[in-house]
């Protein structure tokens, strides 16, 4: 790394940083920017929302202008880590919880975190943050409808006590998932509300006691106010703000931190370019880390430093291909039926899609079942065995392919499919035009006989149409982190099928892994299903949704890629859990927090 002016000299104020002709900076001497000090590990801010730092705030219900994650995540603590890929519950302010009984659980925290104006943090911080979550829920609510699917209430007791009251019966790592996740905004990051910090406690005051007639001012006022500014926050991680300018923050180590005995350095900074991608500044050596975008294509690998590391690399990405299932919407599509959707899925060559995937893709070589391919790939869930008899799918098995559509009524006349209609099978894709694997099954279709029709439609139009089922089919990317999180009742029963318009009651042939249907066929509620599954954690109920998602495919997973973040290893070394470094999203700002991981300066 570069020689570097003096640690001991201040951090200039503002603006110091102009931005490079090709997008990367150029760095004032001795100010905010740094260079290879021992006392400053530098990160690439992977905020793309085009907010400034200075323009940020820390106000977890307002998604505008958000610093709740970049850097909130940094200089807040949360209760616990949540590792997705792990299904595993680090402690952290909360060092232990238990079911008290079925349906209430009890975090017990730590007496040794403090804010960074040296006031007690406190279980009714948290409480609070918590409360106000809910009651905005529970405005938004329809009559007779869980604001929170399994969350009812939170209570602090005591000071070091915080109480969840359940709905329903739920594992005890369940149970902790949903209390820790993002609720109503980015709370999942950390503890932003003081509970004695005169706005918030005001705003929480009001959120208590207002009645319908006042919330809807009340919830438009907490979800679009910018406070406090990221500036101005006064938090209780690692680190705290000593400067913010417009393209970088800079925070220094907070001596009382609980953790700040085994941090090695005192800056930790977090940089910002015109380009959302962090190579350039990585390789360069302009920043130390870069939370994701990595692995990098084939042809910049030779660029990497030497001690290039990977963190983040059980986290994914899957690229699919996307049906229109034609449930409840007007719009007449092929894909109403599942036999169709097969049929195109039984088309698919994954095997050309090899040539394609320029060393950050992979093809995703197992049957459809909403598993992630890092899990698949490293046997680590017994889903890896439950999948061995699905149907794979895209081998290019045209006779297959042929006999499902001509028992839906499809007829083949001199190389051309033709509808039970009579009219040209032609498939409308809705965007992919640049997308390989959309490239790819375009080619297979054509010569097996059904007519594509690519159509390019702005990002606005993209959103309207999906969501209104006026599709055929459509390329999708989604993250891919975890077992159970690719099964989140806001997730498959709320997003995906808003996209894709599957009917939540299907029918799936019996047993599991015989398509064929030999003792019959099951009915299923999806949404039900998801529920009881986090209820009892009976492995029954995964089994038949892996088994439902492969014989209905409303999407099929074509591609997937690890969706890791990297550091320079040359100067800095990173140590802990693979739940920690490599299954959790804020992964760079979560191992200065905890004692299971380390982050040390070692050049």
């Amino acid at each position: 790394m570069q020689d570097n002016d003096s640690q001991d000299s201040g951090p200039c104020r503002r603006d110091v940083l102009k931005y490079g002709a090709a997008g990367g900076t150029a760095l004032a001497a001795g100010c905010l920017g740094g260079s290879s000090s021992t006392d400053r590990f530098r990160v690439f801010d992977p905020e793309t929302s085009g907010t400034l730092p200075s323009q940020r705030h820390c106000n977890p219900y307002n998604p505008t202008q958000r610093g709740t994650w970049h850097p909130g995540a940094l200089i807040h603590d949360r209760p616990v880590i949540y590792s997705p890929a792990e299904d595993e519950v680090y402690p952290l302010i909360a060092t232990d919880w238990e079911m008290a009984d079925d349906t209430t659980l009890e975090f017990t925290f730590s007496d040794e975190w403090t804010w960074h104006n040296g006031d007690q943090l406190v279980a009714d911080d948290w409480v609070m943050q918590l409360q106000m979550a809910l009651a905005m829920l529970e405005f938004q609510a329809e009559d007779g409808e869980r604001p929170h699917q399994f969350l009812e209430s939170v209570e602090a007791p005591d000071e070091y006590t915080a109480r969840v009251s359940l709905h329903d019966p739920l594992s005890e790592t369940v149970a902790v998932q949903n209390a820790t996740a993002a609720i109503f905004g980015d709370e999942a990051r950390g503890i932003f509300t003081k509970h004695d910090d005169d706005q918030w406690s005001e705003w929480h005051s009001q959120l208590m006691e207002a009645d319908d007639s006042e919330m809807e001012t009340l919830v438009g006022e907490l979800t679009s106010e910018s406070y406090p500014m990221v500036e101005d926050v006064v938090g209780n991680g690692p680190f705290q703000v000593a400067d913010i300018g417009d393209n970088v923050m800079v925070f220094e180590k907070y001596e009382d931190h609980p953790n700040a005995d085994n941090i090695n350095f005192s800056e930790f900074s977090i940089h910002l370019y015109e380009n959302d991608i962090p190579t350039q500044p990585y390789v360069n050596g302009e920043v130390d880390g870069a939370h994701n975008e990595f692995p990098v294509k084939d042809d910049v690998k030779s660029q990497l430093p030497d001690g290039h590391t990977l963190v983040r690399e059980n986290l994914s990405t899957n690229k699919l291909l996307t049906f229109n299932c034609g449930h409840d919407v007007s719009y007449d599509t092929p894909f109403s039926n599942a036999n169709v959707r097969k049929a195109v899925c039984h088309v698919f060559d994954r095997q050309q899609v090899v040539s394609v995937l320029e060393g950050v893709n992979q093809v995703f070589d197992w049957p459809p079942c909403r598993v992630p391919g890092t899990t698949l790939e490293d046997g680590s869930h017994d889903a890896a065995e439950w999948i061995q008899d699905f149907t794979k799918y895209g081998q290019n098995d045209t006779e297959r392919a042929a006999e499902l559509l001509e028992e839906e009524g499809y007829t083949l006349e001199d190389g051309e499919w033709y509808t039970p209609d009579g009219e040209r099978f032609e498939i409308d894709i809705m965007n992919g035009s640049k997308q390989k694997h959309i490239g790819v099954l375009k080619d297979n279709l054509n010569e097996f006989g059904i007519a594509t029709n690519q159509e390019q439609v702005d990002d606005a139009t993209f959103d309207e149409r999906r969501h209104a089922g006026e599709y055929d089919m459509m390329p999708d990317t989604s993250s891919a982190n975890g077992v159970r999180a690719m099964w989140a009742l806001d997730l498959v029963p709320g997003w995906l099928q808003s996209i894709t318009h599957f009917d939540p009651e299907a029918e799936i042939p019996m047993p599991v892994g015989d398509p064929d249907g030999s003792e019959g066929t099951k009915t299923i509620n999806v949404e039900e299903h998801i529920r009881e599954w986090q209820i009892t954690d009976d492995d029954q109920y995964h089994r038949e949704l892996l088994w439902w998602w492969n014989q209905t495919v409303p999407q099929m997973e074509a591609m997937f890629q690890p969706d890791a973040g990297a550091y320079n290893g040359d100067n800095w070394t990173i140590d802990g859990p693979d739940g920690i470094v490599h299954g959790v999203d804020d992964a760079l700002y979560l191992v200065t927090k905890t004692d299971e991981a380390t982050m040390e300066y070692t050049g």
